[in-house]
């Protein structure tokens, strides 16, 4: 008998959605804008990623006294780092949650400036925010109905936020450079 989990099957479906959209699109417009639909095709499987990571695997339960635990104070990941023996486990554990939790929508900061054009950082913050905002609340709520253990932790929308919004300010930053020094005269690009 084939079983799955709601950890497996989400992403698995999703992936498959996907890939999906991505045969008919690519039997529909073959090569024509083929750059741009290949960063839409890689920005897709990225979500993907983004859903699988956020949604599970982690079995230790965010209930404490029968009520679920979430994290509302702002910077407690710099305490759990400090706190902890350098080279010990949990300082280890502290700095890679933390750094994971800063890296994981980076990428969205560089698509938004390569593909969906976004031009203001204010922007950038909002859509980073608002994104990590989503993610912690779903996460919630699957734990709260009992489809998975995750909680909301602030500290996530701080570092996936600094994390998008750095990524976009690099991206735009090269991106400018890029159309710049593509423009002057004598340039191939």
């Amino acid at each position: 008998m084939i079983m799955f989990d709601f950890n497996s099957i989400i992403p698995f479906i999703a992936a498959l959605v996907v890939l999906l959209y991505i045969i008919i699109d690519f039997a529909r417009n073959r090569t024509k804008g083929l750059l741009k639909r290949l960063l839409l095709y890689s920005f897709l499987f990225y979500l993907v990623n983004v859903i699988d990571v956020t949604i599970g695997h982690v079995g230790i339960s965010p209930f404490v006294d029968g009520y679920l635990s979430v994290q509302l104070i702002p910077f407690y990941f710099v305490k759990d780092i400090l706190l902890h023996e350098i080279g010990s486990w949990h300082f280890w554990n502290a700095t890679k949650l933390s750094f994971n939790n800063f890296i994981m929508l980076a990428p969205l900061g560089v698509y938004l400036t390569i593909l969906f054009d976004v031009k203001k950082v204010r922007n950038a913050v909002t859509i980073g925010f608002l994104v990590s905002l989503f993610i912690e609340t779903y996460q919630l709520i699957l734990t709260y109905i009992g489809l998975t253990f995750r909680t909301f932790n602030v500290d996530d929308l701080i570092l996936n936020t600094l994390g998008c919004v750095l990524a976009f300010i690099v991206a735009r930053t090269l991106k400018e450079l890029y159309i710049h020094f593509s423009n002057r005269p004598g340039s191939k690009g």
